[in-house]
């Protein structure tokens, strides 16, 4: 085997890192520029030849060397930033997609728990559905111990915000529900406005007449089918304690206004009216 065949050999083995090959090449480029141009300026040095070729060689080296060490360090160095960025890249998405997939998993749960409440919601009885539509407008204090307020905080339609006191608490609607709730509202207050507005009798006017709060100290009799007329539209007027000595007329919320906006003239929001008031009344 050739001497030169043995140095290649040699310096194939001791290429063990990308490190060793950046200085290799570098150390190889400077020996060859040490030979063309630090030759001929340090000839006139008067170094005798074989010292002149060692210095030569030694300057190539080391400048090689050096070199070949700074090029690694900026190849390394951007490879490093390059690497980080795509570290911190595939981090991110794989935290964005973690993130859909936890939004799309509680989308899910929460389309799931609006579907079985929307089911439930149309057989409450009025003061369930209430308590609940009350609550789309703000927090509010509740006792507890009524049956339709642990059934709705047991179901977690309703969620407890703090203590009041040993019988209150102060209650807020479940966020996924309150935009049904307040949109199913809505639409029932419209139609019952409509259903009352739309066909007015004459006992539906008497009524308002009688509700006036002007009228709110008046005597002025009128006849029970006035009251039966009413009947029907519970949901927006209530007839409470009704008994042999007359009984108490009352609007629910928010109809007190909305009567008197379209009706054109304040109305009580709850007016007692003695037997002796209404003609016919048993």
């Amino acid at each position: 085997m050739s001497e030169t065949a043995g140095t290649v050999i040699k310096l194939l083995s001791a290429l063990t890192s990308p490190k060793a090959s950046v200085k290799y090449i570098s150390v190889g480029i400077f020996i060859v520029l040490s030979w063309k141009h630090v030759q001929d300026y340090l000839s006139s040095s008067g170094l005798p030849k074989e010292q002149l070729s060692l210095v030569v060689l030694l300057i190539g080296v080391g400048l090689g060397s050096l070199i070949g060490q700074l090029i690694y360090m900026i190849i390394d160095y951007i490879w490093n930033r390059i690497g980080e960025e795509i570290a911190t890249r595939k981090s991110k998405k794989e935290k964005e997609e973690l993130r859909e997939k936890k939004e799309r998993s509680e989308q899910e749960k929460s389309d799931i728990f609006l579907s079985n409440f929307i089911k439930v919601f149309s057989h409450y009885p009025y003061w369930k559905k209430d308590e609940l539509r009350k609550l789309t407008k703000g927090e509010q204090c509740l006792e507890w111990e009524y049956d339709h307020i642990r059934s709705l905080k047991s179901n977690d339609y309703i969620i407890k915000v703090s203590n009041v006191d040993r019988d209150r608490d102060i209650y807020k609607i479940n966020p996924i529900i309150q935009e049904y709730v307040a949109a199913e509202w809505q639409e029932e207050v419209d139609k019952n406005m409509d259903a009352f507005f739309n066909d007015m009798t004459s006992e539906k006017e008497t009524l308002l007449y009688v509700m006036e709060m002007e009228q709110y100290e008046s005597n002025e009799p009128f006849h029970t089918d006035v009251i039966d007329a009413l009947r029907p539209f519970h949901p927006c007027i209530m007839i409470e304690d009704e008994n042999q000595f007359g009984l108490t007329l009352s609007f629910r919320f928010p109809y007190c206004s909305l009567f008197s906006e379209r009706y054109g003239k304040d109305l009580a929001d709850e007016l007692h009216i003695n037997d002796n008031r209404i003609l016919g009344y048993e």
